[in-house]
């Protein structure tokens, strides 16, 4: 709370207080990423709601909604994934380049 209250009085000095979840590190097993790909390679797309405190996700119910969301955001960094964001909920569709991985 003091850290805050020098950050507003001092914009300059950096703040270092708690991090956002989704800036924090998610380790995910392999046999849930395999699960999450093995998905993703038989539907072609996959949709993720922007919710990262919901303990599963909508299609895959035995995996927590965050490492999919992290295993997706990080294929669409690598341009296997296209993605598109809308209302709090992201779309993701296979490349070429991903179809190929």
């Amino acid at each position: 709370l003091a850290q805050a209250a020098v950050a507003q009085a001092h914009p300059t000095l950096p703040f270092t207080g708690p991090q956002p979840l989704s800036a924090k590190m998610v380790l995910i097993p392999k046999k849930t990423r395999r699960q999450i790909l093995e998905h993703l390679f038989k539907e072609g797309v996959m949709v993720v709601k922007k919710d990262y405190q919901a303990c599963k996700h909508n299609e895959l119910e035995d995996i927590p909604n965050i490492q999919v969301m992290m295993v997706l955001r990080s294929l669409a960094s690598r341009n296997y994934l296209s993605e598109i964001y809308s209302w709090r909920w992201h779309y993701y569709t296979l490349t070429n380049e991903g179809i190929e991985y």
